[in-house]
């Protein structure tokens, strides 16, 4: 018996030792996180997921992968993140198309509002329509002049069929009265080539960014409720009084039931990241203007903007055309 209870004490400084080993080793991240973002190489998401990997690997040590899940405006991507484990190692991007437009006008296979949690809002992106900038037209007057004299004959791309850039413009032609032709692509950076190409009059996305800087295009309107810095020429929908201008927004989002210390590294993490000389020039880079939220507070912003989106939608349908 004695020698049982000294074989036992005599173990114990192993078993701590053992414990806390294990407890590191479980602490997150352990292992790579994969980040999934719908959008191509070069995107506006693309650029700004591999700006948290690097500053999470540089800062933190920890390994984030992206992955890029192209497809039905970023929809694809955020399926892929909404079935994952709730453990913090699959998270990505998601966007106003995925999380608030998509799932209301057409069938997705997640439910934004019970199957993800939100980390993180980063950023909103004007939504503007740009032509070349040696197109002939100089305004967004000059569109509409153009399309009422030739129906059909307009044509104008965009990053995914039923995406927001597509929802608010043809909510603004539609207003307009005119008869455009739109044409989706699976990303805003195959949109711009078309552009470039000849193929098509004009581009509707948030990347057109690297064009503008450029000198390669010329911005006609903003879909959104706010002028574009830089831009004091450019209206937007809500100055013309158009009945759909929303901001477009990106954030960090996971599956729903995260553990709180997921979320508490990620707010941690992010909350660091918003203050720093880089997260300004990245922003500035993709055009983009820094409106960063917190874990609690994107949840309330996309569960009351969701609501809100809805009920334009349902204006819009049914309003008399």
């Amino acid at each position: 018996m004695k020698r049982s209870l000294l074989v036992f004490l005599s173990a114990i400084p192993w078993l701590v030792g053992f414990s806390g080993a294990a407890g590191a080793q479980d602490k997150y991240p352990s292992r790579p996180i994969i980040f999934v973002v719908g959008f191509s190489a070069g995107g506006s998401s693309d650029i700004f997921a591999r700006f948290i990997a690097d500053y999470a690997k540089r800062t933190r040590a920890a390994t984030v992968v992206v992955e890029n899940r192209l497809g039905l405006a970023g929809a694809i991507a955020v399926d892929r993140i909404a079935k994952s484990a709730p453990d913090g190692y699959t998270l990505g991007m998601g966007s106003i198309s995925s999380l608030w437009v998509l799932p209301q006008v057409q069938q997705v296979s997640y439910q934004p509002l019970r199957e993800l949690d939100y980390l993180g809002k980063m950023f909103t992106q004007p939504l503007p329509l740009y032509v070349l900038a040696d197109s002939p037209f100089k305004s967004y007057e000059d569109v509409l002049s153009y399309a009422r004299a030739n129906p059909g004959q307009f044509r104008w791309g965009t990053s995914g069929s039923r995406g927001i850039a597509e929802i608010l413009m043809a909510s603004g032609f539609q207003h307009a009265k005119v008869d455009t032709v739109t044409v989706p692509y699976k990303a805003g950076v195959e949109a711009n080539g078309a552009l470039l190409g000849g193929h098509i009059e004009a581009g509707a996305s948030t990347d057109f960014g690297p064009l503008l800087q450029a000198g390669k295009v010329r911005l006609l309107v903003e879909t959104g409720p706010v002028r574009i810095p830089g831009q004091p020429n450019v209206p937007t929908f809500k100055e013309l009084n158009y009945p759909l201008s929303v901001e477009v927004f990106y954030g960090i989002v996971g599956p729903a039931n995260l553990p709180g210390e997921v979320i508490q590294w990620w707010d941690s993490l992010l909350a660091e990241v918003v203050k720093t000389k880089e997260y300004a020039e990245l922003c500035e880079k993709i055009s983009a203007l820094p409106a960063y939220q917190d874990s609690a507070g994107f949840k309330q912003f996309v569960a009351r903007g969701y609501a809100d989106l809805g009920k334009a939608l349902a204006m819009q349908s049914t309003t008399p055309k």
